[in-house]
């Protein structure tokens, strides 16, 4: 697999991370001691940072997998999943403004860039995105054309960072987030996609919780994909990735609240299971709690809010 050329934006968003927390704070490593408050906000970022409509890691897999040239991004019904799906309406596919797209033949990369916003009743996004894509075939050749010549693409190198921020009903954010992805297989002489990767992200979340109070935090986190994979036969058959897509990731999230005056951190570690059904199970390092939510547009989805 070719290496990608570092994202200048990766550089000034290490810096942020670097000082976002400098101030001397209470640190809460004790995870035995995390309160319903703090799973449920841990949650609300984790869903955030996954979700296809919230711009979370899952609306990246659909990026890498799209069609991309000079006049734009493709997501026909000839790609490797349906982007029309009705629960996928938030996610602005389709919709791209201000998009920007080079080639560098000498190292392979497609450097693209380009706007999404969605505005409707219940919910409102804008975010801003950057990505660098290597498209290479079966003897690990670069792709110029990888739009027109899809069917050669054998594997693909990621980098994407987006910042933005969103409005829900129960939850707003406000945003940085930044995917690596490796996937190969996907030539057709390949029956799964192989997938591996990070996420990283940082930003302000605020959460209705609920007992109708609302709270927020700063936080930083950390997710690392390893054995992912990608079922096709399953992603032709719903029409979707979440339904195709299986394994496990670990979570890293640090969330920063002041409490009289002081910072007071609170880490936050697990596992998410990705369910192969669309949904994925968050589950708690030592808290024996698990959480189900959905990998479209993040919602808890084992019981209801009013």
């Amino acid at each position: 697999m070719k290496t990608l050329t570092p994202i200048k934006q990766l550089s000034l968003f290490a810096v942020a991370l670097a000082v976002s927390f400098t101030a001397c704070s209470s640190v809460n490593n004790d995870v035995e001691s995390l309160s319903e408050e703090d799973v449920q906000l841990a949650a609300e970022i984790v869903a955030v940072s996954l979700a296809d409509n919230e711009s979370g890691a899952m609306s990246s897999m659909y990026d890498a997998f799209s069609g991309i040239d000079d006049s734009g991004i493709s997501y026909g019904s000839e790609s490797l999943f349906k982007h029309r799906d009705r629960r996928h309406r938030n996610s602005g596919r389709g919709a791209e403004r201000n998009y920007t797209h080079s080639y560098d033949s000498t190292t392979g990369v497609h450097t693209i860039s380009y706007e999404r916003s969605v505005e409707t009743d219940n919910f409102n996004k804008s975010v801003s995105m950057y990505q660098e894509i290597i498209f290479t075939d079966l003897d690990g050749a670069f792709i110029a054309r990888p739009k027109a010549e899809k069917n050669d693409i054998e594997a693909i190198s990621f980098q994407g960072t987006k910042s933005g921020e969103s409005n829900g009903l129960y939850r707003s954010s406000s945003f940085t987030k930044n995917d690596v992805f490796d996937i190969s297989g996907i030539h057709a002489t390949s029956p799964v996609l192989s997938f591996s990767g990070t996420h990283t992200g940082a930003g302000e979340a605020e959460v209705t919780l609920r007992d109708s109070t609302t709270k927020s935090r700063s936080y930083e986190i950390d997710i690392t994909f390893e054995n992912v994979e990608v079922n096709k036969d399953t992603v032709l058959a719903y029409g979707n990735l979440e339904n195709g897509v299986s394994g496990t990731l670990t979570y890293s999230i640090l969330m920063n609240k002041t409490v009289n005056g002081v910072p007071e951190e609170t880490l936050v570690e697990g596992t998410i299971q990705l369910e192969e059904d669309g949904t994925a199970l968050l589950r708690f390092k030592k808290i024996p709690k698990v959480i189900r939510f959905s990998l479209v547009d993040g919602e808890e989805t084992d019981e209801e809010r009013d």
